[in-house]
């Protein structure tokens, strides 16, 4: 026989109560808009890379280079998001990588190879870090 009383239930906590809070729907939207790149821009890279007469092969390294680049770069944007904030960093991460994947069909019959992997890899590493983003916002968006 235990002489403490059983835990309080946790409360329940349902997606209308989440969603209601002010700025839940705002981030949530911005956030999956902005990310709609991180999916759609290796299969564009893909499409394209085998549009222009390169093999299937080689679409699927520059695809592959574009997520492995974004993936190694989200740590040290997440830092320079502590340092300098959130705005600081998303902004020119967003535009110089529009910039990038706007340059690789206008560059890819002049410069080869070569350049449509530098440009690739140039963009994967712009790639804004939204999710870092979020996550750090919840906190305080849903206090208490």
């Amino acid at each position: 026989m235990s002489l403490t009383a059983p835990p309080a239930p946790a409360p329940r906590i349902t997606y209308g109560a989440v969603l209601g809070r002010p700025y839940v729907a705002r981030l949530l939207g911005g956030t999956l808009t902005g990310r709609l790149p991180n999916g759609m821009a290796p299969v564009a890279i893909l499409l394209w890379a085998t549009a222009s007469g390169s093999s299937i092969a080689f679409g699927g390294l520059l695809s592959a280079l574009y997520g492995l680049s974004s993936a190694l770069a989200q740590p040290v944007k997440g830092r320079l998001m502590d340092r300098h904030g959130q705005s600081a960093v998303h902004l020119p991460a967003a535009l110089l990588n529009s910039a990038r994947l706007v340059a690789l069909p206008l560059a890819g019959p002049y410069g080869g190879p070569g350049l449509a992997t530098a440009i690739v890899v140039g963009g994967g590493l712009a790639t804004p870090p939204l999710e870092a983003g979020l996550r750090a916002l919840w906190p305080s968006v849903l206090a208490s």
